[in-house]
């Protein structure tokens, strides 16, 4: 009996001590990794996922839109003026917390609410929007102006 105890012994196959620590580290640097890039995808989601930032691309969308065949563009106080090549007056104001549209001195659209700041700037050919949401988040764009050929 104390033979084939001893056979058996010799013939095994198993996990020595350095291998089942080597394997331990390699867990740990794994978890590490996935923990890792579970927080970094949170940030992400964090950061560019808010919803100042949709409406904020909603806005920039929308916007550029009365941009394109413009015969004239002028700023008062924080009202951008828009003459375009039909002859539509567009006034871009901040009212309260809203930046709304007025097309022809009629009605008002809301663009974008919730905003504390807006500041134009026309440095031809370009108009930099600069809006500080009430939460204290900034967003700036730089947006090609397209003037009418005379």
């Amino acid at each position: 009996m104390r033979q084939w105890k001893r056979g058996v012994l010799k013939h095994q196959k198993g996990f020595t001590l350095i291998e089942a620590l080597f394997q331990l580290v390699v867990f740990a640097l794994f978890t590490q990794l996935a923990i890792g890039f579970y927080l970094l995808i949170q940030h992400w989601n964090a950061s560019f996922f808010t919803e100042e930032s949709i409406e904020w691309e909603i806005f920039i969308q929308d916007f550029q839109q009365y941009l394109l065949e413009i015969e004239e563009i002028y700023q008062t106080g924080n009202a951008l003026y828009i003459v375009d090549s039909s002859a539509e007056n567009i006034k871009i104001d901040k009212i309260s917390d809203v930046l709304r549209l007025q097309i022809n001195n009629k009605g008002y659209v809301p663009l974008l609410m919730g905003i504390k700041n807006v500041d134009f700037s026309i440095s031809d050919p370009f108009l930099t929007v600069k809006i500080e949401f009430l939460n204290g988040i900034v967003k700036e764009r730089a947006l090609f102006i397209q003037y009418v050929e005379k």
